[in-house]
């Protein structure tokens, strides 16, 4: 199973366009973790879903409280984080997916935290694959920046972060 965080706006049109490449075959199983008040990603996953044509495949859609809001102050985010934090662990430990494929939405960083624990608790090992958003040419964002540190896979499209993040590779024009 798959793991796919969308995010609102440019993170989900970036996703879905990173989807086109995916393999649906090895991963027929996709459960997609996506914001509560996010109605514009349910319809992406709405339409995306309904051109596959194949009875083996299941997906499932997870709806968990937003890790930060836009405008929120800092100092309610740990509140907001702990409540995203418990749905998360929730549906991973319900789906157990064999990856997680996240390119930047808040939400994000916890559910790779979440993949992180269960890897150090020994539960199971879940990749993470991170893509920077294609916005992003000289610098990363901030959840960039705490998944250049948990991400297995940690791709940029823009070669100039190479040199402050050596460790990140350089995929151009994957978005």
């Amino acid at each position: 199973m798959l793991c796919i965080v969308l995010g609102s706006g440019g993170h989900t049109a970036e996703m879905v366009r990173l989807l086109s490449g995916v393999d649906f075959d090895r991963y027929s199983r996709r459960l997609y973790i996506v914001g509560d008040t996010d109605v514009i990603s349910l319809d992406q996953i709405g339409m995306l879903e309904s051109r596959r044509d194949d009875e083996k495949d299941e997906y499932f859609v997870g709806r968990v409280p937003r890790s930060r809001r836009v405008g929120q102050t800092w100092l309610t985010t740990p509140i907001s984080v702990l409540q995203c934090f418990g749905q998360v662990t929730r549906l991973m430990y319900q789906h157990m997916p064999d990856a997680v494929l996240c390119n930047g939405p808040g939400n994000c960083v916890v559910v790779c935290v979440v993949a992180t624990i269960a890897r150090v608790l020994g539960v199971k090992r879940i990749p993470i694959i991170y893509v920077e958003s294609f916005a992003r040419v000289n610098t990363l964002s901030l959840s960039g920046k705490i998944m250049y540190l948990l991400a297995d896979r940690f791709i940029v499209q823009w070669p100039d972060i190479l040199q402050q993040y050596p460790q990140a590779e350089h995929v151009p024009n994957l978005v």
